[in-house]
């Protein structure tokens, strides 16, 4: 099982989830990316589709519209214009 690592999704609204995810997978502009514990740093143009994050009570999907997504020092930040929870 991988480690869990910490993980913020912020709209201009305010925060749509903060917590520890095993894994993230989201829609950048150039196709899906996954991100694990120990992912190098990145800074990337977030897409529109489906956000999934892996938390220790299961998977959870969200919506998400444009924004950029940011990995440094093992944590994941997505912001984002819009979060639809399904």
């Amino acid at each position: 099982m991988s480690t869990p690592f910490q993980c913020t999704v912020i709209t201009p609204s305010g925060s749509a989830f903060e917590g520890q995810v095993r894994y993230a997978s989201f829609p950048a502009w150039d196709g899906q990316y996954g991100v694990a514990a120990g992912m190098a740093p990145l800074l990337g143009k977030l897409g529109q589709g489906a956000l999934h994050l892996d938390t220790s009570q299961g998977r959870r999907t969200m919506q998400i519209e444009g924004g950029f997504a940011h990995v440094r020092q093992g944590v994941l930040t997505l912001l984002t214009e819009h979060v639809q929870q399904d």
